[in-house]
């Protein structure tokens, strides 16, 4: 009776399926190795243009450069037949192959291969695959020469990307090479790819690690070598033999979690997690439990040692019967939780779950992640939550002190304190400090220990702080020490003097800052009037380094109000008095109450010269302020005066003017200047005063 209905799937689902899942060189060669393991062979040889680009575009056109990638083993190989039956047939669940099975021919290894499409992957980058391959059963035939031999018989057959991914479900067949049905004195598979596209091989140090991170397999029957076939066999960095992914792990933060034998026959192994002390964690389980099954996992989890230095280490590797299933960084737990910082910059582990595709496969065709919507993969998944918060707690007091033993690489901040404080009687500073410092440093993120800056911030902190706090321990003692206080007083006042040279040095370090911001600032003429507003603001000492800045009071932001109102009524004309109050406008100038006095200051760009116009609004700034003052006794009572502050290069005013403003110059109403005066004077004045502080730390060093 014929079929009423018939479904029919075209070849174009190879290329959706299958091939497009497939674009990176190293996923395509992992899967052909794979392939490999899976026939049994104890070595593998992968040849390919280490760090080449396998074709050149050249506008819309695509020029293949004429290399070649040879995978070839020695595992059992295939027969012609057995090429058909299990090659040729795309999508073939293999491990339900009653011929093929669970496990390997030979070997037992437990398979890699389930889909049945991974052969197809290299043509995720390549036109044409050549396969050669053989196996079965020792038989005679010709050899490649034509002479009579025993051996394997060879299946050598060449397959097409263009011809293969038609529209149509018409049958495929590949055409057979000139070695096809000969003997090969030995078994094994070699597959050669050719006529690539636009990708790049990786250089041959970061190919043998992606391959490695890609295999969870430690067995001394398993070699993967690769070789750079543009380089010539005396060339030293030719061949790498592809090692275990190897991770350096923080002292004290790996959990283990390991498969016990079982104790008597017939009964099931047991699994334990252990801390790095070796000691069983109990509340830590081996594997998940789902519908009264156990699913035991095995491997291990911690912190590295560094922070990740690529993608390859980055969380957590999880294996299927040695393949990568997946990696992740923290299990898809949400963000927003205590330590997670340090959770997705050093969590790392590796992860053997075989029971991931033996009821339902639960991994992603192109082997990048797990399907975590399957309950299977949420109970896995909420595992690793758990086990992150966990292991968060465990790594955190060794975390702290591997933070501070890089604060102390690269600060020296021992040494620093050494020599700000050498005498005996200082040890308590010392100590202090340095307990100060370690107090701050062991929170520090990794990116801020590579803040130069930032790193040196800290250390003079720590310093600056630290005789103060000394001094507060000292004051206590003196409060409780009752028989000898004369010896605690001593210690007291020196302390207290060092710790008065510690604040005026932290100041003065501070203003030289300040300093080197202005001199910065001063090149770039778009921003820096605003900007040196809005610095001399908080910080006036910039114009007289002989003021110190106070808390601002609202007598003297009424002061200003009041002024602006005046103005606004005398000359119809606003009054901008606070600097940066809008995006890229700068005030007319800064009004800051200093010495009781109100003090105004203007700023001009470096070399610019004041005219004619610039002198007459400052001119009406002198009138209007004095009859301000005059007209208003309560704010006359505060301030006696005004002074104002010009900062600018020369001037070019006319005669008229040129008197005038020579006039407040000699009357002490206005004092002019120039960019060079200012940095020069007001650098040195504060240096000197850092040198001087340094002077007087020795000296009362030397005085114990």
């Amino acid at each position: 009776m014929a079929h009423k209905y018939t479904m029919t799937i075209s070849r174009l689902t190879v290329d959706k399926l299958g091939v497009k899942l497939y674009d990176r060189v190293s996923a395509v060669i992992a899967e052909l190795i794979a392939n490999s393991y899976d026939a049994d062979a104890r070595s593998v040889r992968v040849e390919a243009p280490m760090g080449e680009l396998l074709a050149n575009k050249v506008g819309d056109e695509l020029r293949d450069k004429g290399f070649e990638i040879v995978i070839e083993d020695d595992g059992i190989g295939m027969t012609p037949d057995e090429v058909n039956d299990f090659y040729l047939r795309v999508g073939r669940e293999r491990r339900l192959d009653p011929k093929r099975g669970d496990v390997s021919k030979e070997l037992g290894r437990k398979v890699m291969g389930r889909k049945g499409v991974g052969k197809l992957a290299p043509f995720g980058i390549c036109q044409s695959i050549e396969l050669i391959t053989a196996g079965g059963e020792k038989t005679s035939g010709h050899d490649l020469r034509g002479k009579k031999s025993t051996g394997y018989v060879t299946a050598h057959l060449f397959l097409e990307k263009n011809r293969i991914l038609k529209d149509t479900d018409d049958d495929y067949h590949p055409r057979a090479g000139d070695r096809d049905g000969l003997i090969s004195p030995t078994r094994g598979t070699k597959l050669i790819l050719r006529n690539f596209a636009h990708r790049h091989v990786p250089d041959i140090e970061d190919f043998a690690r992606q391959v490695s991170q890609r295999f969870g397999i430690q067995q001394a029957s398993w070699k993967i070598a690769l070789i750079d076939n543009t380089k010539t066999t005396s060339h030293a960095d030719r061949e790498r033999v592809v090692g275990s992914f190897d991770v350096e792990l923080m002292e004290d933060t790996a959990l283990f979690f390991e498969q016990r034998p079982a104790k008597r026959a017939g009964q099931e192994p047991s699994y334990v997690t252990k801390g790095a002390d070796g000691k069983v964690r109990e509340d830590i389980p081996a594997g998940v439990a789902l519908d009264n099954r156990f699913y035991p996992i095995t491997g291990w989890l911690g912190y590295s040692k560094h922070p990740y230095k690529d993608d390859l280490m980055a969380g957590v590797r999880i294996y299927c019967r040695g393949k990568i299933a997946s990696q992740t960084s923290i299990f898809n737990r949400k963000a927003g939780f205590t330590g997670e910082h340090d959770i997705r910059s050093y969590l790392v582990g590796e992860l053997h779950t075989d029971w991931l595709d033996e009821e339902e496969d639960l991994i992603q065709t192109d082997r990048r992640d797990i399907l975590w919507s399957h309950e299977l993969g949420r109970a896995l998944e909420e595992w690793g939550q758990r086990l992150v918060v966990q292991l968060g707690r465990i790594a955190r007091n060794p975390m702290k002190k591997r933070t501070w033993d890089l604060f102390l690489e690269v600060s020296k901040i021992e040494q620093k304190i050494d020599r700000a404080f050498p005498g005996s009687d200082q040890a308590p500073i010392r100590d202090g400090a340095l307990g100060l410092a370690k107090l701050m440093a062991q929170n520090l993120r990794h990116d801020e220990l590579d803040d130069s800056d930032h790193v040196k911030s800290l250390v003079q902190l720590t310093m600056n702080l630290a005789p103060h706090v000394t001094l507060n321990e000292k004051l206590r003692e003196a409060a409780e020490d009752v028989d000898s206080p004369l010896a605690v007083v001593s210690q007291i006042l020196k302390t207290a003097r060092i710790a008065e040279l510690s604040a005026f040095g932290l100041i003065a370090d501070e203003r030289v800052r300040v300093i080197t911001r202005v001199e910065e600032l001063k090149d770039d003429s778009e921003t820096l009037e605003a900007a040196m507003q809005e610095l001399i603001t908080h910080a006036p000492w910039l114009v007289n380094p002989q003021w110190s800045p106070i808390v601002s009071n609202q007598t003297f932001a009424t002061l200003r109000e009041e002024f602006r109102k005046l103005y606004k009524k005398k000359t119809g004309q606003d009054l901008d008095l606070t600097p940066m109050s809008a995006a890229n406008k700068r005030a007319d100038f800064v009004m800051e109450p200093y010495e009781g006095t109100v003090q105004i200051i203007e700023i001009k760009r470096p070399s610019y010269k004041i005219g004619d116009d610039d002198f007459g609004r400052l001119n009406v700034y002198v009138d209007l302020m004095t009859e301000f003052l005059d007209a208003n006794p309560t704010f006359k009572t505060q301030y006696v005066g005004f002074h104002i502050t010009l900062v600018c290069d020369g001037v070019a005013l006319s005669s008229v003017s040129r008197k005038a403003f020579d006039g407040l110059k000699k009357d002490g109403i206005l004092t002019q200047i120039n960019w060079t005066t200012f940095l020069l004077r007001t650098r040195k004045m504060h240096e000197d005063f850092l040198r001087e502080a340094e002077k007087q730390k020795k000296n009362a060093a030397k005085d114990e």
